[in-house]
């Protein structure tokens, strides 16, 4: 697994510095009967220390807090030496500074209060070991100890810079993906959209007559069921109207497709111009149409029939071949009384439409077991 940057970073930094710490505590050995051990201690804490901690951390399972760990006790055993060399000023000031800044930059406020509780412990700990020891001034010591902590805090605020570099390139960069994943996801919603739309024009054409602009069979025998349903549950009557252009194939045969295709779509016309918002007009196929009328009762239903019978009488088509003129014949079926099915319904409007044209086409029929009636019963 890879190390935690600041196991790595600290490494740079603990060498380097103890390597540091080293020369000055040397020059300042220098000047009293020290024995070797203290020598060897030194070159312990201060040259091969540095690489143990190192180990330490980069072969443990939480590498940040193993360093973390590593800067307590560096407070520790700076605090030892501090007492153990008799607190020489620059010495102790520069050791508990750089200590501090580690754990400071590392843990801040509590950093501070930790390495300072540590470094403390350390001191407490090289008194009762070596007791009290006056120290003595060597301006070498102190001038390598200001340019050593000098050089300490300027590569910490090299690093820092190094750090907010980094980081401030991280920052453009996420910035770059957020806007173009700002981007990708306005044309993931543009998308969405246009099938959305795409969606629902398939949905009208798949319901849609594209000559009428009317709705399809398919699209009657859905709503049809729907509605009985509807009527059954309210109790409201449902009436269905049943259309049939007479001689229609004349009209093709006589004036041609495109005159008859211009009658079927006046046909469609008027069926819309009089329908209501909840009527529903279709086209049934060939030049047969059909109206479903709810909450209409047969009474209201045939006259309307006769509204939409008359004014289609009345239109005329131009065509290269002369002026077409032409009738529809209707048969009105209503629920429950002539069908409470789907099928029944229907069936008794196409008998009620073959009864208008056995008489003479041009009319209207209401639906009745003998057919003989010119209006609703």
């Amino acid at each position: 697994m890879k190390p935690h940057w600041i196991v790595s970073t600290h490494h740079r930094m603990r060498t380097g510095s103890f390597a540091y710490a080293f020369l000055f505590c040397g020059v300042y050995l220098q000047g009293g009967a020290y024995p070797a051990w203290v020598w060897a201690l030194l070159v312990l804490q201060f040259l091969v220390y540095p690489h143990l901690v190192y180990w330490r951390a980069l072969w443990s399972r939480d590498s940040r807090k193993t360093e973390l760990n590593n800067l307590l006790w560096d407070n520790v055993f700076l605090g030892v030496w501090c007492a153990g060399l008799g607190f020489p000023l620059w010495i102790s000031f520069t050791l508990f500074t750089a200590s501090a800044i580690n754990s400071v930059i590392s843990s801040g406020r509590h950093g501070l209060l930790g390495a300072t509780a540590t470094f403390l412990t350390g001191a407490a700990l090289g008194l009762a070991a070596c007791g009290f020891q006056s120290a003595y001034a060597s301006p070498w010591v102190d001038v390598m100890c200001v340019l050593g902590l000098s050089g300490y805090l300027i590569g910490i605020g090299l690093i820092a810079y190094r750090r907010n570099m980094m980081l401030s390139s991280v920052r453009i960069q996420l910035k770059a993906s957020e806007a173009a994943m700002s981007q990708a996801n306005d044309g993931l919603q543009r998308q969405l959209a246009e099938i959305h739309v795409l969606k629902e024009q398939l949905h009208e054409q798949a319901n849609r007559d594209p000559l009428t602009g009317l709705f399809n069979r398919r699209y009657l025998q859905a709503t049809l069921e729907r509605e009985l349903a509807r009527c059954r549950r309210n109790g409201t009557p449902l009436t269905l109207m049943m259309l049939d252009i007479d001689h229609f194939k004349s009209i093709n045969d006589r004036y041609g497709h495109v005159a008859g295709d211009e009658v079927l779509r006046r046909m469609g016309e008027v069926l819309m111009a009089g329908a209501r918002q909840e009527d529903v007009a279709c086209r049934f196929g060939g030049e047969e149409f059909v109206l479903l009328l709810p909450a209409m009762p047969t009474e209201a239903a045939f006259a309307r029939a006769e509204a939409l019978r008359s004014q289609f009488a009345a239109l005329s088509v131009p065509s290269p071949r002369g002026e077409v003129r032409t009738t529809v014949s209707i048969g009105v079926a209503t629920f429950p009384r002539n069908g409470s099915t789907m099928d029944e319904l229907t069936h008794s409007a196409d008998l009620a439409l073959y009864a208008a044209k056995r008489n003479g086409r041009n009319g209207v029929r209401a639906y009745r077991t003998d057919f003989g009636a010119v209006g609703p019963t």
